[in-house]
């Protein structure tokens, strides 16, 4: 006895939906956009970093170049400092002398001055300096700062640029004076050499530099606050390289822009996602089309192209599915065989093209009377077969009573209408054999029975 069983859509060999292989290309292009305007993004940011890291290491050039210029300077401060601490009462004639051997040629240094306490004692070369003999630094208000932190420290301490007494202007580095006396290290004076911040500018590339733009400033920590040393302050508004310029007493700041500005690489991104686009519209295409081409090979294997029905194939696959399940849940499969009668006589009556249509008919009318999980499929000829899952012989009855309904009424095959008929052939698995081979033998008998005996 079997039991009912509301029957579910068996596993089919369908092919995938025509939307299913648009929406793969679809992704296919979507997916290969994206890489290639990632790789874009990637790429212009790299060469971005690149192009910064270039500007960063002209710039480290620069700044070592100004950092070496003026320490090589201020080591002269220096030696002017032991000269004097070894005898704070040499005469101008030695200072003079001992100045022109350090200073020599060089255009940077514009004047060597020497203070004793804090007022210009001796200052080198003379003519060009004279007016600044016997001013009292303290007087300055732009110096007084410095010439104070000088008389606390043996360390040199750089300020400016300086509206000079003498006239122009300067960097200053000045440094304290300390002879030893009966109690140690006593403050006489101070020597401090100006240079020529132009000429240090020019010498190091700042001025000139064929690549690169520069702005310095002494920063708000210099004894005169923030002070622009050279360069247009807009240079910081455009994402500058930053490096600090490290010297005595004070850090200055450098920034660097390309002279052209920072190259955005815009238009090698937008080419690579050009390209990138037009390979993934191809990559798409290519994919749908082949997904496509998949699709129809299966159709071409599993269905009928006449009646676009299941084929032997596809029908036996169902049939074992079917069958297993039957098996497994206690429910019965009913198979009918169905095969036209006469339909030789249309074919020979009307023509090949009449028996094709009433073929694509019969199909079409079978399918709406059979449920949507049950299986109609033309195995060959003008034979077709019919798979549904049944509680009892009762329901064999209803199908066979469906099937019959389906040539209750002529055909339409174009030209004319014809009334057809069609041996049915049923039998019940498993009660009527022990496999489906057996039952599906057993349908076919009956039908040609049925047949034969018309």
């Amino acid at each position: 006895m079997c039991m009912h069983h509301d029957s579910t859509p068996i596993r089919t060999f369908e092919n995938p939906p025509r939307n299913n292989a648009t929406m793969a290309g679809l992704l296919a292009f979507i997916g290969v956009s994206a890489l290639f305007i990632v790789a874009g993004l990637s790429q212009t940011s790299r060469l971005a970093q690149y192009e910064r890291g270039r500007a960063l290491l002209e710039a480290s050039t620069v700044r070592v170049a100004i950092e070496s210029s003026l320490n090589e300077r201020i080591s002269l401060e220096r030696g002017v400092v032991a000269f004097i601490a070894a005898d704070p009462r040499i005469d101008d004639g030695k200072l003079t002398d001992f100045a022109r051997q350090i200073i020599m040629d060089d255009t940077i240094i514009k004047n060597l001055t020497v203070l004793e306490g804090t007022t210009i004692r001796f200052v080198y070369p003379y003519e060009p300096n004279k007016a600044a003999l016997g001013v009292d630094l303290i007087s300055m208000p732009a110096q007084a700062k410095d010439v104070r932190r000088a008389m606390t420290s043996r360390d040199p301490i750089v300020s400016g640029p300086h509206a000079l007494v003498q006239g122009g202007v300067g960097l200053i580095s000045r440094m304290g004076i300390f002879p030893i006396g009966p109690s140690g290290p006593e403050y006489w004076g101070q020597a401090s050499i100006v240079l020529d911040s132009e000429a240090i500018l020019e010498r190091t590339g700042v001025a000139n530099h064929p690549s690169l733009l520069f702005f310095i400033d002494s920063g708000p920590g210099s004894s005169m606050g923030y002070s622009i040393l050279y360069g247009d302050p807009s240079i910081l508004d455009r994402d500058p390289v930053v490096l600090d310029v490290v010297l005595p007493g004070v850090t200055w700041s450098l920034a660097a822009i390309p002279r052209s500005g920072w190259n955005t690489f815009r238009g090698l991104a937008a080419a690579i996602s050009a390209i990138g686009i037009a390979i993934a519209a191809l990559a798409g295409t290519a994919i749908r089309g082949l997904l496509m081409t998949r699709s129809a090979l299966k159709e071409l294997a599993y269905h009928d192209q006449l009646t676009e029905l299941p084929n032997r194939a596809l029908f036996w696959d169902r049939l074992r599915v079917e069958a297993n399940r039957a098996e497994r849940d206690g429910t019965c499969v009913c198979l009918c065989m169905v095969d036209l009668d006469e339909f030789k006589a249309v074919n020979d009556d009307l023509g090949h093209e009449a028996g094709d249509r009433l073929l694509a008919e019969v199909a079409s009318r079978i399918s709406v009377a059979i449920r949507k999980s049950d299986t109609v499929a033309r195995l060959g000829g003008d034979e077709f077969a019919v798979i549904a899952s049944v509680a009892d012989q009762s329901g064999v009855e209803e199908v066979r009573v469906r099937l019959q309904g389906c040539f209750l009424e002529p055909f339409d095959l174009g030209t004319v209408s014809r009334a057809a008929k069609a041996s049915i052939g049923c039998a019940l698995f498993p009660e009527d054999g022990p496999d489906v081979e057996a039952v599906l033998a057993e349908a076919d008998r009956r039908m040609y029975h049925i047949k034969h005996g018309a």
